[in-house]
């Protein structure tokens, strides 16, 4: 496990690195307005999301997530425009305040990774999904490291070691079975329409007579297409992807950030892998996706258990009231 996960993060720091160089080029930052990294996502979210709408193009969102995501998109372009000393009209200003809010570049991120993960396919939109990510996320991480949460002041002890090893681990595994199957990518539906089905039965007596019935019956044609549903087949297409995605973006954070994990009270992450538990078990069939998804959050759930458990033992008994 601990050269697996020491390898895995090599990899990641070598990919890191290639992405910085690219983003870091002065080519690419000289065509941007004030060289803004967050104005290129939002433009690339916004591109994901109306490219599905011309013809010969697929990948699109519901029209619930289209819509936010797409609103996200031009606030924080709205923020990176005025940020550039550019203008805007009077009315967008409230707009470019709620964007400045510390919470939504992190929580604008997490939904364009969550959607770019939940997209990935062969075509144009998936690709442009996976460019938004690339670029927001390189931003986040950036802001991360210059932030309070990456000062390495706390004491790094052995329990934190194991506890990212294990987390990461878990949602890795989870990310890999969404993206197996869980069901038949194949729907039957009844056209919406009925055909009229006559059967003749001709009949001929011994003296040539002809005795003609018709017999008319009403049918339904039954036909099976292939499902046009956003990762049909695999769990990414189940009910509740998106949350549980999100949700094991959320375990990754706070299983490798220490302080993210002290701010927020001890049960949260337990909680969290609960409902993710109870959400895989929900959708257990005999294909491999459910079962490897289910392995990965239970691994998950050891680890959180674990730290809980030691944060309680670690927590200093209540001191009884004092006496009058």
């Amino acid at each position: 496990m601990d050269e697996v996960a020491d390898k895995a993060q090599k990899a990641a720091d070598s990919a890191g690195r290639a992405v910085q160089d690219v983003l870091d080029d002065p080519r690419l930052r000289e065509r941007l307005p004030g060289g803004s990294l967050p104005l290129l996502g939002s433009g690339l979210v916004a591109a994901a999301v109306l490219v599905p709408v011309l013809p010969f193009f697929g990948g699109g969102l519901g029209l619930p997530w289209g819509v936010l995501m797409l609103v996200g998109a031009g606030m924080l372009g709205a923020r990176e425009w005025v940020a550039a000393g550019r203008k805007l009209p009077d009315a967008l200003v409230p707009v470019v305040k709620w964007a400045a809010h510390p919470a939504f570049l992190p929580m604008f991120t997490a939904l364009t990774v969550t959607q770019a993960f939940l997209s990935l396919a062969l075509g144009v939109a998936p690709l442009l999904w996976v460019l938004a990510a690339v670029v927001l996320g390189s931003v986040q991480w950036r802001a991360f490291k210059a932030s309070s949460l990456a000062e390495p002041s706390l004491t790094r002890r052995p329990a934190d070691v194991r506890l990212k090893r294990w987390v990461f681990a878990g949602v890795a595994a989870c990310a890999v079975g969404l993206l197996l199957p869980w069901s038949s990518a194949w729907t039957g539906s009844l056209v919406p329409t009925m055909r009229l089905q006559r059967e003749r039965n001709i009949t001929i007596d011994d003296n040539f007579a002809w005795d003609i019935q018709d017999n008319d019956t009403w049918k339904f044609n039954t036909l099976v297409f292939p499902s046009s549903t956003q990762g049909a087949g695999t769990g990414r297409g189940r009910l509740g992807a998106t949350g549980v995605v999100l949700g094991l973006l959320a375990l990754g954070v706070l299983g490798s950030v220490r302080r993210a994990r002290e701010a927020l009270p001890s049960v949260v992450p337990a909680v969290l892998a609960g409902l993710i538990t109870v959400w895989a078990l929900t959708g257990l069939s005999s294909r491999p996706g459910p079962w490897l998804f289910l392995l990965g959050i239970l691994a998950v759930d050891v680890a959180v258990a674990r730290e809980w458990l030691g944060h309680r033992d670690a927590a200093p008994p209540a001191e009884p009231p004092a006496s009058a």
